[in-house]
């Protein structure tokens, strides 16, 4: 029978080698894991708030206390970044002016006041002030309604016509 001579040295040596390039391989995969959560937390709290303390408090969590940190840096973090709040808040400015009343000039488009008489950009009349009053009106009303003058046009209207139908025979009889 022959004897099998075993290196059982060279065999340790060898599983020590590959142990520690197996260790040194984890080490670089687990510190650029640890390298890229700060870096990803970074941008992330900086995408979320302009405090600059709120920013160094969560990077240095995440940085001190790797898993652990991360977790609780989760659970703090604002719901919403910047750019969610500033869209909402154009959300709700749009909103806002859609609920109010714009005046614009009939000629040119141009955003008036409600109290103006003249557009500013292309000088249309946009209203009339009251003769007796004062207060301003559209330019197609003929009575005001705040004080009951009425415009000679409006008196005109108003004034029974004559008729010019000849008198019937037996009503003259």
């Amino acid at each position: 029978m022959p004897q099998i001579d075993i290196d059982i040295q060279g065999i340790l040596d060898r599983i020590s080698a590959f142990l520690q390039l197996a260790g040194l391989c984890l080490g670089v995969v687990l510190t650029a894991l640890w390298l890229a959560i700060i870096v990803w937390t970074y941008q992330d709290i900086r995408s979320r708030s302009r405090d600059w303390l709120l920013i160094i408090l969560a990077v240095a969590l995440v940085m001190f206390v790797p898993v652990l940190g991360l977790l609780m840096y989760l659970l703090m973090r604002p719901k919403q970044s910047l750019a969610e709040q500033y869209d909402r808040a154009l959300e709700e400015e749009a909103l806002l002016q859609a609920l109010e009343e714009r005046v614009t000039c009939p000629n040119c488009h141009s955003r008036v006041e409600k109290d103006y008489i003249l557009c500013p950009t292309c000088y249309t009349p946009l209203r009339k002030p009251c003769p007796e009053c004062s207060r301003l009106l559209a330019l197609e009303w003929d009575v005001c309604p705040y004080c009951g003058h009425m415009s000679e046009t409006a008196v005109r209207r108003a004034a029974p016509q004559p008729s010019t139908a000849p008198p019937d025979a037996a009503t003259s009889a």
